[in-house]
């Protein structure tokens, strides 16, 4: 089976957050498996990387890779040479696989596999929930999907979702009768097997020596509910005398400015670091951490998550995090409503019980081995494509809401 990936930004353009990884680890994980996969993407958010080559085909760990350079608003990612690419090599595939939705490539390879009768599944990654829609350009959003967005998307031979929750918010805001199926990301087992000694994040920041931190680790921008972690640490700081807050990731936006005002308001600016994006660090943080968490307003997945759970942090997500139903019927999480009141009492139960934790990590464990191994979604997306590839769809599960 022979697979080309469109997608707007790729593998190591971290500063987009979890599909960059979820996205790379799965086109690993199919070309082991024997898979054939080929990614045309765009240099967007590595365009000062020097080691990365723009317009010659790489390999990317068995993966055929080839960034090309594009033009203006790079959440745009405009790639008039990524559409000529795909139309003169369209037809060595089997199937086209387009992640994202808003952007330029998806644009391209949909029209392409169109013009060339060839099957295409498009992974919007959450972009399709109405909060994401309205927390930015919500009218421009609106007007593209009325004269081109529906149309690519009605053409599509399958829409891929990472969970129910973001199939059920996509239904809310979408129209469409192209059949969906599910499939969630996955992780890299390899990468946590021999996890970090403890103390290492702690002993790397001295004003963590013999503190107690809870960690949020992902993009800092107002989908994350970080405005509900501020006002909630505030009362947590007057509980816990030793408790720091940790948050690591890139600024988006301009937003850490007024994270950092509100902390300061809270007279807590000396209780919380903000180290950037972590990568060397980052499974030492997640084992330090007292507990990870994620209060976001949407997110449809929840990749760090997954990440905190594998490496032994218990974990307080919202409900509007897309696996929030899978770790709450697994008892392998604290699930709070998008309030500082519920964040408080969520962090706080964890802190005040030990036992508690314990389970927690147990149950958590379980549910990421059993769920989330990379090999066992790989497994997934390969039935997937084979299906569709042969037309056979009856058994990809379909959302009666998606008419």
């Amino acid at each position: 089976m022979n697979i080309l990936h469109i997608v707007p930004s790729y593998y190591p353009a971290f500063k987009y957050g979890g599909p960059i990884e979820s996205v790379y680890l799965l086109n690993k994980a199919l070309v082991k498996q024997g898979i054939k996969v080929t990614v045309l993407t765009t240099n967007a958010g590595l365009e000062n990387r020097k080691d990365i080559v723009v317009n010659k085909w790489i390999d990317l760990e068995g993966v055929k890779v080839k960034y090309l350079p594009y033009y203006f608003y790079e959440h745009y990612t405009f790639s008039p040479q990524l559409f000529f690419d795909v139309l003169n090599n369209i037809s060595e595939y089997d199937l086209v696989h387009i992640t994202a939705f808003w952007n330029f490539p998806v644009l391209a390879g949909s029209i392409a596999s169109i013009l060339n009768k060839k099957p295409y599944i498009i992974s919007p990654r959450g972009v399709l929930y109405e909060e994401a829609i309205n927390i930015k350009s919500k009218c421009i959003k609106k007007l593209y999907f009325s004269l081109i967005g529906k149309y690519y998307l009605n053409a599509a031979n399958g829409i891929h979702f990472t969970t129910q929750h973001e199939l059920e918010g996509a239904a809310n805001c979408i129209k469409t009768n192209t059949k969906s199926f599910i499939v969630p990301n996955g992780l890299d087992f390899s990468q946590f097997a021999n996890l970090p000694a403890k103390d290492l994040f702690k002993n790397k920041y001295s004003v963590l020596k013999d503190k107690k931190y809870i960690l949020f680790l992902g993009r800092i921008n107002k989908q994350k509910g970080l405005d509900i972690l501020s006002s909630a640490f505030s009362n947590l700081a007057n509980d816990f005398k030793d408790l720091f807050l940790v948050i690591a990731g890139p600024d988006e936006a301009g937003y850490k400015k007024e994270l950092e005002k509100q902390f300061i308001d809270y007279g807590l600016s000396s209780r919380v670091i903000f180290t950037g994006m972590l990568t060397e660090d980052k499974l030492s943080a997640y084992v330090d951490a007292e507990a990870f968490v994620l209060p976001s307003y949407f997110e449809n997945f929840g990749m760090s998550v997954v990440e905190a759970m594998a490496c032994g942090a218990p974990v307080v997500i919202s409900n509007k995090v897309g696996i929030y139903r899978e770790v709450q019927a697994s008892n392998s999480g604290i699930i709070i409503e998008t309030n500082a009141g519920s964040l408080y009492k969520g962090i706080k139960n964890l802190l005040d019980n030990p036992n508690l934790c314990n389970e927690i990590r147990r149950n958590a464990r379980r549910l990421v081995e059993e769920k989330y191994n990379i090999e066992v979604v790989a497994d997934l997306m390969i039935n997937a494509y084979k299906e569709i590839i042969s037309h056979e769809v009856s058994n990809i599960s379909r959302n009666p809401n998606l008419q």
